[in-house]
């Protein structure tokens, strides 16, 4: 998956955890409940998709390149004894016929391979009487027929992976969508139906509806909590960072985090290093001081620097 869609993703599954901590409130209300359950049927689905996408031809490949080395010590030790027998009979026919090398196998292509063991196994088996002075048996015969049959059951194998993973890749396009369209067309709109009579629950849909972004340009805040008047640095000052929801756009594009704590370090210093942009409403508590709430605009890629001056209570 992309990483805008691991965070949409990731907002499913909050929101998700929100409906379903508040079963009671809406499972007689058929239109919120027909909306919610398009988004509980299509997240097993881009789950699914996810994992087909994520799975590699890498270990096929390796296990194929193992069976290939197989098969091909098991070929040219049939080779060698045949071209011998070949040799010494003046057969010059047949040593034609089975003249491949360490060479040969290296250079050809998988469908190649098995036309040369194909053809080894029938030079082997119209003499193998007269091969078995030479070491060449019916059970070698047999058992390079057998290498040869693994090799050619992995032959296919890294491609149809390939393309599983690419089927995988469109599906999840189309049910991203199909989530989104449930969403802002329909999830955002029922929702309202609570603002009065449930506004824990419509609250917290939209706390946890908010998409955060962890593929964007880094945002920094920074800056120091220091005593009113004195100018007295202060350390352990607690700094909750709350993103204002009502400022958000609530659309799958919406960015912001999840409510951030920080404290002061020993000279009233604090930095948030990656915050996403949006507004935030910044609570600002430390015992012995005034509580102070303060509101501060992150921009992309910017770096916000504040200076708070606490009370003491």
């Amino acid at each position: 998956m992309t990483g805008p869609q691991e965070d949409y993703l990731n907002m499913l599954y909050a929101i998700k955890v929100i409906i379903d901590k508040y079963n009671g409130t809406w499972v007689a209300n058929a239109v919120f409940a027909a909306s919610y359950g398009i988004v509980t049927t299509t997240i097993p689905l881009i789950e699914q998709n996810r994992d087909a996408q994520m799975t590699t031809s890498k270990g096929i490949t390796t296990d194929k390149g193992v069976k290939r080395t197989t098969l091909t010590d098991k070929a040219l030790f049939i080779i060698n004894r045949i071209q011998s027998y070949a040799t010494v009979t003046a057969n010059n026919d047949l040593l034609e016929s089975v003249h491949f090398t360490q060479s040969t196998f290296d250079k050809s292509r998988d469908t190649d391979i098995v036309g040369i063991c194909d053809t080894i196994i029938a030079k082997a088996n119209a003499n193998i009487t007269a091969l078995a002075t030479y070491g060449v048996t019916a059970a070698l015969v047999t058992d390079l027929q057998t290498a040869l049959t693994a090799y050619s059951s992995y032959i296919a194998k890294p491609r149809t992976v390939k393309a599983q993973s690419k089927n995988a890749t469109e599906n999840l396009a189309l049910y991203f969508k199909q989530a989104n369209d449930a969403v802002t067309t329909r999830l955002d709109l029922d929702i309202e139906v609570y603002k009065t009579s449930k506004p824990d629950f419509y609250s917290q849909y939209w706390t946890a509806r908010v998409v955060i972004d962890t593929t964007g340009s880094a945002s920094a805040v920074k800056g120091v909590v220091k005593v009113k008047d004195s100018g007295e640095l202060l350390k352990n000052v607690t700094l909750t960072f709350t993103p204002n929801v009502t400022s958000l756009a609530r659309t799958v594009n919406a960015t912001n985090s999840a409510e951030l704590v920080k404290k002061t370090a020993e000279k009233g210093q604090f930095r948030i290093a990656n915050l996403a942009e949006g507004t935030y409403i910044v609570t600002i508590h430390k015992i012995g001081y005034k509580d102070q709430v303060i509101t501060i605009n992150v921009a992309n890629g910017e770096t916000t620097q504040i200076i708070i001056e606490l009370e003491k209570a």
